[in-house]
């Protein structure tokens, strides 16, 4: 018997509208959150709104003062280098386990992924490789077979798609090394040697916190200078 799948609740809906605005780069890093914008966006009202920020900002996509109003999240380094870390702990420890129990179709999907990333960067698509990038990182995840590593995962993964897609949007990191990067750990899970894919997505995952340390602008904080853009 397979158990009931109950609904997505208004506040669920209205979190994943938002949650996938900033993380498609719909709302820049920094920027201003009105509820009565989004709300009108939505065709809700403000309390779903009020609620799904309060949820995102547990996720560590939103940051909400009291003073200032809500906005989309500006980390500086330490805070990128932690999200990293934790990052490499599960994918690493996900990808040992993919090429242990689910080898061929993590190939597969992985492969397929690369592919879409080099379609779109033939058709000058930056989002579109940032989607691509996301499903191949996710298709590791899924290669665990590991709902609980997979829970954590998603709970801490937001903030990072959305400053890759910063960096390959608007500060056009460097594609080229990241299609390479990802053909090597493709083909590291092709050859079953687990130990080569870590080592190989350990320092493809660090090239990102290199990535914004070099190219995003910073304040006299080192943080990310806010974006004016308002929801």
């Amino acid at each position: 018997m397979q158990p009931v799948e109950h609904p997505k609740s208004l506040n669920e809906v209205t979190a994943d509208k938002i949650r996938n605005a900033i993380v498609e780069g719909e709302l820049a890093l920094g920027a201003k959150l009105s509820e009565q914008r989004l709300a009108d966006l939505l065709g809700v009202s403000r309390s779903p709104v009020r609620d799904a920020l309060a949820a995102l900002q547990a996720e560590g996509l939103v940051v909400i003062s009291p003073k200032r109003g809500s906005f989309v999240f500006t980390p500086d380094s330490h805070v990128v280098d932690e999200l990293c870390e934790h990052r490499v702990i599960l994918e690493t420890a996900a990808v040992r386990l993919g090429i242990t129990r689910n080898p061929s179709e993590l190939t597969r999907q992985l492969a397929a992924s690369c592919d879409a990333m080099q379609s779109a960067l033939d058709a000058g698509d930056p989002h579109g490789y940032t989607r691509a990038d996301h499903q191949f990182h996710n298709a590791i995840i899924e290669s665990a077979d590991n709902r609980a590593l997979a829970k954590s995962y998603v709970l801490m993964i937001s903030p990072l798609k959305a400053l890759r897609t910063h960096l390959f949007t608007i500060m056009t990191e460097n594609t080229d090394r990241s299609l390479s990067e990802h053909h090597l750990v493709l083909n590291a899970v092709r050859d079953k040697d687990p130990d080569r894919a870590i080592s190989l997505l350990s320092a493809h995952v660090g090239h990102l916190a290199e990535a914004f340390r070099a190219n995003l602008s910073t304040s006299q904080d080192g943080k990310i200078s806010p974006a004016t853009l308002e929801a």
